[in-house]
């Protein structure tokens, strides 16, 4: 049985039956104080765990957003460069093929080139110039020059 004695912060206890003849123990004292401050809450290693993944996570799917961007806009710019170089190899055909038709109008040109020196080869014996009387568009006598060569000049 608890008994408040007279003093503050001290208790009696007895545990003797009330008919028993035995004297009584000596009083016994406790000294009652403030009760201990309650441990500090320590997050639990679990819900630790679970903040640090979670924290993981969203660092981990900011990453992966910038990635996606990063990848986005390198897709973009890679499809404007494809873009143009399928642009400029269209602008490089169409000069090819002008190119190859312009050339092949030249391909006969060799040919041509040997008619017209073997037609000059022919005029080569007219080295001279000759001259002879004939009639001017007014009418009137005037003397002409033409190429001729000493053979035919008679």
């Amino acid at each position: 049985m608890y008994q408040d004695q007279d003093q503050p912060g001290q208790a009696y206890y007895e545990d003797v039956p009330p008919d028993h003849t035995q004297p009584y123990p000596p009083p016994a004292s406790l000294r009652l104080s403030e009760p201990p401050p309650p441990p500090r809450r320590r997050m639990p290693a679990l819900a630790l765990g679970a903040y640090l993944v979670g924290i993981a996570g969203i660092l981990l799917a900011a990453f992966c957003l910038w990635q996606l961007t990063s990848v986005k806009t390198t897709a973009e710019n890679l499809q404007s460069t494809v873009t143009q170089q399928a642009t400029d190899i269209a602008t490089l055909h169409k000069a090819l093929v002008a190119a190859q038709q312009t050339a092949g109008s030249y391909a006969g040109l060799p040919s041509k080139v040997a008619g017209l020196q073997n037609r000059l080869a022919n005029l080569t014996p007219y080295n001279q110039e000759c001259s002879a009387p004939v009639t001017g568009p007014s009418g009137n006598p005037v003397q002409g020059f033409f190429r001729c060569s000493l053979a035919h000049q008679g």
